[in-house]
């Protein structure tokens, strides 16, 4: 199963569809998704089935659109961020006539992460797009967009994937039962993970470092196991908290709540050794770990101090 086939199978999807071909479509549409990758390809098989009537069909529209040459399919931003430029072009190319297909379709991704300016600049176009011109705007926090422009959307919240589905799209993938544990239904997430360096070193020292550490002394050796993997700190530090949030979950008994499944065996041994309020404080000092590090600070000290930290509430709070 590849991503275009989860898509199309989705419950979102058909009802997208659907809409195309009783012509209730809206022009413009904000998809709303934490995965700014799923998203995007979401968007992408929309503006196929807007262009084929609502067929999801691999027809020479879909041929283009996969190979990033139809014509009247136009993606912003150029760079990383919708700019002022972007918008003044966007406005102008949705006066143009379409040129292969019967409408021009313009995806717009991340728009929270755009300028202000370039948000307003769009306002009117949004409000009264030509006859022939649709827009595709996706958002991985809808809380970012201006109210403006989400009054002129149709809100589209998309689902996460099923864990069979994404099982099916990693195939054989060797660290598949981690990146499921880690993905949270995310596709684009997944994905990313799957091309992770030695993802399987940075989960099983991140689990050792939860139940087996239980001295001070031995801090600086668990700190150096972390050391390669300086540059995930973002994967490692989350998985610290997925972990420690299972760890919750038992403490709670509400395993059922997993994430981790058969991974969460070795932490259910170890659960007695965490108190519900150090786990809370512990998840509070992953936090300050990633606050500190978006300060420049440095990896080994941070590393370090997380550590020493997490031991010391899990004594003080016994």
């Amino acid at each position: 199963m590849t991503i275009q086939d989860a898509i199309t199978s989705s419950a979102d999807f058909k009802r997208q569809q659907l809409e195309i071909k009783e012509g209730k479509n809206a022009k413009t549409t904000l998809l709303i998704s934490k995965d700014e990758d799923y998203s995007f390809e979401f968007a992408r098989l929309l503006a196929c089935a807007n262009f084929s009537g609502g067929q999801a069909v691999e027809d020479e529209h879909f041929v283009k659109v996969m190979a990033n040459s139809h014509p009247d399919l136009k993606v912003y931003p150029i760079k990383n961020q919708l700019l002022v430029a972007d918008s003044e072009e966007i406005v102008f190319e949705s006066s143009v006539k379409p040129i292969f297909a019967d409408k021009k379709i313009f995806i717009i991704k991340n728009i929270e992460k755009s300028m202000e300016s370039a948000q307003n600049k769009l306002l009117k176009t949004l409000e009264e797009p030509s006859k022939d011109a649709y827009f595709i705007i996706t958002t991985t926090n809808a809380d970012l967009v201006l109210p403006t422009i989400k009054s002129r959307c149709s809100k589209v919240e998309l689902g996460k994937l099923d864990q069979s589905v994404i099982a099916q799209i990693l195939a054989e993938d060797e660290n598949k039962q981690i990146i499921l544990a880690l993905s949270d239904g995310l596709i684009g997430k997944a994905q990313k993970l799957a091309q992770t360096k030695n993802l399987k070193g940075l989960f099983d020292c991140v689990l050792s470092c939860l139940t087996k550490m239980s001295s001070s002394k031995e801090v600086l050796a668990y700190a150096k196991k972390l050391a390669p993997f300086k540059d995930e700190f973002s994967l490692l530090m989350e998985t610290f908290s997925v972990m420690v949030e299972e760890l919750i979950f038992i403490r709670a008994g509400r395993r059922n709540l997993s994430r981790l499944g058969s991974f969460g065996d070795e932490l259910a041994f170890a659960s007695g050794d965490y108190t519900l309020d150090a786990l809370v404080e512990i998840q509070k000092l992953i936090t300050k770990a990633v606050k500190e590090m978006s300060y420049n600070c440095n990896f080994t000290l941070v590393i370090e101090n997380l550590l020493l930290n997490i031991l010391e509430v899990k004594y003080l709070c016994k």
